[in-house]
């Protein structure tokens, strides 16, 4: 009961962490194939120093910058199915890293609960 239990939060921790990580690595791929090699911003000099998108028009002087939105492309299907199978792949693996790690939590209480049954048995 106690495994079980350890097995669920180890297992939901790892489940966490492992699609933070995937979600970052999800976001930086469709940024890249949204964007290209393109730089993300661009250094611009005038009156001031001002970083801009390197896709933005220059703002005429003492003018408000008018600067489009980033048009956002939906990512390709590829990345997003490929991302929902690792997804799917992540949960046997989260159990499974739960189930060792609750393993490895509970050992030094089996070798306590052992040595108290063998003292118990002694003391007979």
């Amino acid at each position: 009961m106690t495994r079980s239990r350890l097995t669920c939060l180890y297992g939901g921790v790892f489940m966490l962490a492992g699609t933070a990580l995937l979600a970052v690595v999800h976001l930086l791929a469709v940024q890249a194939v949204v964007r290209g090699n393109d730089p993300v911003l661009e250094l611009r000099s005038g009156t001031g120093i001002v970083l801009a998108p390197a896709d933005c028009p220059q703002p005429p002087p003492g003018g408000p910058a008018g600067c489009p939105a980033f048009a956002r492309e939906q990512p390709q299907d590829a990345l997003v199915s490929s991302t929902a199978l690792v997804l799917v792949a992540l949960v046997p693996l989260s159990i499974a890293a739960g189930y060792v790690t609750a393993g490895y939590a509970l050992s030094p209480l089996r070798r306590i609960a052992h040595g108290a049954r063998r003292a118990s048995h002694q003391a007979r």
